[in-house]
């Protein structure tokens, strides 16, 4: 199915305001979990599809709803995209807003700045090392910061600041970036940094699409092509 005619059949099924499969308020999720699920086919989701599709960015029935889920999602303290009190700080939610929000070109506040700002500051990289969740901002979340950093949070941010324009990165930016890199090639990709013949999940070496929690190992791959990453572990 083409680009066009996959988008034309999700619009189709828009909301009055723009959405997908929202959550009643009666529903156990509501309101914090609205538009993220029910998962890969609410909001957040249905738009990373396009996305990945490759759907015109310039589709003005496309920037309602991502209006909605940026005022929906945005914690105006932290300065960051939030689920409330789950997982927070969660990176996956804020890669795939940065990807959003610059795909879709649509920054009206600088989000994308205070996302990158903060990530820059306290997104962890551990190889089974950190031994304590307790201190700000991660406060118990061993989703995304146990032992080992969580792969698919640091590949998400790589995806966003990936579509933010070069001219337009800011230090910090490049900086993050950097550091997602690194840490995709000490796991050569899809790999166990401490056993190179282990993939590091299942899903790792299945070919899916779109990737819209996850990412195969052929994402990571794309991601890296896109920054002109050129080492020996992707050769």
């Amino acid at each position: 199915m083409d680009s066009q005619l996959l988008t034309a059949k999700i619009l189709k099924l828009q909301d009055k305001d723009g959405c997908w499969n929202v959550l009643s308020e009666t529903d156990k999720y509501y309101p914090e979990y609205n538009y993220y699920v029910p998962s890969y086919s609410s909001t957040l989701w249905t738009l990373i599809l396009l996305a990945d599709a490759q759907t015109d960015s310039n589709n003005e029935l496309l920037h309602p709803p991502l209006k909605i889920i940026t005022n929906h999602f945005y914690d105006p303290y932290h300065k960051i995209f939030t689920i409330g009190k789950s997982h927070f700080p969660i990176p996956c939610l804020n890669g795939n807003m940065i990807y959003l929000l610059s795909y879709f070109k649509y920054d009206p506040h600088n989000y994308i700045d205070n996302v990158v700002n903060f990530f820059t500051q306290y997104q962890r990289f551990d190889d089974g090392d950190f031994l304590s969740t307790k201190m700000y901002p991660y406060k118990g979340n061993r989703s995304c910061y146990s032992n080992h950093t969580c792969y698919w949070g640091v590949v998400k941010l790589l995806k966003g600041l990936s579509f933010i324009p070069r001219d337009q990165r800011s230090k910090n930016a490049k900086i993050l970036m950097q550091r997602c890199i690194d840490f995709i090639l000490l796991h050569e990709v899809c790999f166990s940094s401490h056993n190179k013949e282990e993939y590091l999940h299942s899903y790792m070496e299945k070919l899916t699409f779109p990737n819209l929690y996850r990412s195969d190992f052929l994402e990571v791959l794309w991601l890296l092509k896109r920054e002109e990453v050129c080492c020996e572990p992707i050769q």
